[in-house]
């Protein structure tokens, strides 16, 4: 009866570990997937930065290398400048996918000299809210990156313009960076760009734009069904813990930052809630399948042990 009762007892022991063994190893689970799957959707956004930026930066500094644009700033010739855009833009628009060229052509004293889709606009100063040009002006080396302007947060690469070493002016090459919705798509993941809210001082365009949480719709282009989901979320939690689950999606994010590392804004990725679903229940049922191996090793290595102990006390008892 004492034997009985006592490997009752260990089993009953053994059998509360495993419980809090597997509970204890569904949460670690739960939380390397979290951080698996918002790694996984950056992963995905900085593919995208890292291709935007080869076609930026390449595509500015081969602007920024014509003679005549160096020339245009040197002699202050706004009509060769305009002139020269319009053939570069003809030549983009014959033999690669970019139709519509966006470029901003910058004085050394950071004023507008020309905007290839506004020609009409230009000798406003930009110092006070384009950071990112002044970086170049001082530092003579490209920038890369997102940054607020009337129109909100812009892909641009800006590089200086020089001549022998010397600043001319800076030029400004500005991306569409909405084609990450397509690739996105794909593979059924989704997308917003957002905006300070603060900032709607410069973004003047974006005044009535839609709000997510503290932050103000910066995309072009947007699934209107995220959109909503989005704006009932909790960017609270979200900042918090780095993601955030809803009944729909799993989210995370990534901070935009200026030049001197002022948060302007955030990249909202998500996937379906379904991805996430299917990666917990995976991990769930390896660890179920550890846990009965082990278990199943255990009772064999015990029934060894006491077949071996009654064959020791049979052979005892004969003698």
């Amino acid at each position: 009866m004492k034997k009985i009762i006592l490997i009752s007892s260990i089993f009953i022991l053994y059998a509360i570990s495993v419980t809090f063994y597997a509970m204890h190893q569904f949460k670690e689970k739960e939380k390397e997937t979290y951080i698996k799957l918002s790694n996984q959707l950056k992963n995905e956004l900085n593919n995208e930065k890292r291709f935007s930026k080869d076609i930026g930066i390449i595509n500015a500094i081969s602007i920024a290398e014509d003679i005549n644009i160096k020339k245009a700033l040197l002699t202050n010739n706004r009509e060769l400048a305009i002139e020269t855009l319009q053939k570069i833009e003809k030549d983009f628009s014959d033999k690669t996918s970019i139709k519509h060229l966006k470029v901003h052509i910058h004085t050394k004293d950071t004023r507008a000299f020309v905007r290839s889709w506004k020609l009409g606009k230009f000798g406003d100063d930009l110092t006070g809210f384009r950071k990112a040009i002044v970086e170049v002006r001082m530092t003579k080396e490209p920038f890369f990156g997102f940054e607020v302007g009337r129109m909100g947060l812009t892909l641009r690469s800006i590089v200086p313009v020089l001549d022998n070493g010397n600043l001319l002016g800076t030029l400004e090459f500005i991306q569409n960076f909405d084609k990450i919705l397509k690739r996105f798509k794909r593979k059924e993941y989704s997308y917003l760009l957002l905006i300070d809210k603060s900032l709607l001082n410069i973004a003047k365009y974006l005044k009535d734009a839609p709000l997510v949480g503290p932050y103000v719709l910066s995309s072009k282009k947007f699934d209107l069904l995220f959109l909503r989901e989005s704006q009932i979320i909790d960017f609270t939690s979200l900042k918090e813990n780095g993601y955030y689950v809803s009944d729909k999606y799993f989210y995370t994010y990534e901070e935009i930052k200026d030049t001197q590392n002022t948060i302007d804004g955030m990249h909202l990725l998500a996937m379906p809630i379904k991805n996430l679903t299917k990666e917990i229940d995976s991990s769930k049922k390896d660890i179920i399948k550890n846990i009965a191996t082990q278990t199943l090793f255990l009772f064999l290595i015990l029934g060894i042990i006491a077949i071996l102990y009654l064959l020791i006390s049979s052979s005892r008892s004969s003698k």
